[in-house]
Parts: structure tokens; sequence; C-alpha cells
């Protein structure tokens, strides 16, 4: 591909994994994570001027897609609203589960937290833990979430609190942690530990140096003496096994470094990997069609000069 047509998809790059997902995004939402430097008005600028921009881009009241998907358009307001749902609902839940002992942080992810939220999202819950205390968080916060419906909060990540530095990864997992939204605990914990989001998204401002503080509740110190390290050994036997039991109903044995991590006890991990696999295919298919369409655009757009 040609220089003109890289710089072009890296400004798009946002819009075209929207697309895979099914997303119409915002003018924030292009430029934060456009894969090239660029100045918010002075993107806005381009999508006005640029003649191949304008070709690709639809944009209605303040939303932006590609051509020949404006049916997003009409989709992303509800679903925005849906997630401002579930964030209030998050919130809500977040003051209490702060208080579950060896819970020491909680942040919104999914759907709700990116702002796309479909009628049957739930409030995904990344939860930082103590040390050592993997299993019984698991099984504190896993029991209560089936007891009262998976609906009202769903933890799905357990990551110990010295390894919330996650090892730098691609679009996806950057997005996700951009993304997050932390509802208790320290709140530049995940960004403070992940420095590299820039490196992917380098209109994302980098993390300020800060000093982390841990904190706890009075509840929570009190819980956490009468428990101390007694549940342990049995909690992460019955998370093996739930991960087992995860993972086979979607046919598929636990992955390996999903089995390592936990073995390690930096990170417990519920997500089937597919969906996520799957947009990352449609993502990268539509991003070498997008690429192919700008090439076209560029060559007729040289003969029509040349026959001018």
């Amino acid at each position: 591909m040609s220089v003109e047509t890289d710089e072009r998809l890296a400004l798009l790059d946002a819009l075209v994994y929207g697309d895979a997902f099914d997303c119409a995004v915002t003018l924030d939402e292009l430029w934060r994570y456009a894969r090239v430097r660029v100045g918010r008005e002075a993107l806005r600028r381009l999508l006005d001027d640029d003649p191949v921009l304008r070709s690709i881009v639809v944009e209605r009241d303040g939303l932006f897609c590609l051509a020949g998907r404006e049916e997003l358009l009409a989709r992303r307001p509800a679903r925005l609203a849906r997630a401002g749902q579930l964030r209030r609902q998050a919130d809500r839940v977040a003051r209490v589960l702060r208080h579950v002992p060896f819970v020491r942080g909680l942040a919104l992810t999914g759907s709700a937290a990116a702002g796309d939220a479909s009628d049957d999202a739930d409030v995904d819950l990344l939860v930082i833990v103590e040390p050592e205390r993997l299993g019984t968080a698991f099984v504190l916060l896993g029991t209560a979430s089936r007891v009262v419906g998976r609906r009202l909060f769903c933890p799905n990540y357990y990551v110990a609190t010295q390894d919330v530095a996650i090892p730098p990864g691609g679009v996806y997992v950057a997005r996700e942690l951009d993304q997050a939204r932390v509802l208790a605990g320290d709140p530049g914990v995940l960004r403070d530990a992940n420095e590299w989001i820039v490196d992917i998204f380098p209109n994302v401002a980098a993390a300020p140096a800060r000093v982390s503080r841990a904190w706890t509740s009075q509840t929570q110190q009190a819980l956490e003496s009468l428990l101390g390290g007694r549940l342990e050994a049995w909690a992460r036997r019955l998370a093996a096994a739930r991960l087992r039991a995860h993972y086979g109903v979607h046919g598929d044995e636990v992955p390996a470094d999903v089995a390592a991590s936990f073995r390690a006890g930096t990170a417990l991990r519920f997500h089937a990997g597919g969906a996520a696999e799957e947009a990352l295919k449609r993502y990268a298919a539509r991003r070498a069609e997008l690429g192919a369409r700008i090439e076209q655009f560029d060559a007729e757009s040289v003969r029509s000069s040349s026959t001018a």
C-alpha cells in the first residue's frame, strides 16, 4: 500500500474497529483511537476536506461510520443509553463490593465501559485482588453474582495487585484497558501500569507520574482478619473446577495462558475468547478491504486528472 493509504487507514482505524463490532463511532473515539498522532480539530478538517475520506466516511448527528454501513448510525444512540444505565448500576454495585475481603479495586470493562452496550449486555468487572487471594475473592464474588443474578454484576477477570501490568498487546487489549472505568480503588492503577497503550494509540495521553495508594475499609480489615488464609487452598481448587466447566460449555479446554496465569497466582480469567477473535478477524479483513478502496479511489483520481 502507498504511504498515503497507510496514513488514511491509521486515521480511520477506530472507524474500522468499530465496524468490526457493528458500532458507529464518535469524533472523540475516532481521534483518541487513531493510530497516528493528530489533533482533534485537524482530524475534523481532514474528514471534511480530503475527497478520499469524504467518499468512505459518513457522518450523522456526530456519529461516523463507513459508507454502506449507515444502519450503525441509528443503532448507536440506544447502545450509548444502555451503557449509561449499566455504568450507573456498576457504580451502585461497586459501593458494596469494594468492602468484600481482599478486593483492592474494581473496574467496569466490556461493552458498557466502551459505550456500546446491547440489551443483553452485563456489568463485566475486572477485580483487583490482594496477592495470594485470587481463589478466595472468586468464591466470594462469584457466589454472590450467581445468587443475585449475573445480570446485576459479572466478575470475569481477577488480577493480583502486583500484576495489573498487562503484557503489551494489540489494539483489542489496548482498547479494553483504556476504556476500563475504575469504580473503586486507585483510579489510575490500570493506566499507570500499562503506559504501552500510548504506543498503540499516540493520541492517548501518557499517565502522569503518581504514587499508588492501597485502600481497605474497616469492614474489609475485620473480615480479612477472620478469614486469614484458611479458605484459599480450597477456594483455588473450586476456581480451577469452575474454569474447566466455564470453558467446557463452549467445547474448549482451558487456554494454556489462562491456566498458567492462575497457577502462578497472577490472574483468573473467565472470558470465552471466540467472539473477540472473530471480531478481530473482521477488523483485519475490513482494514484490508478499506485499503483497497482507498487505493482504487486514488488511482481513479489520477486517471481523471491525466485526462482532464
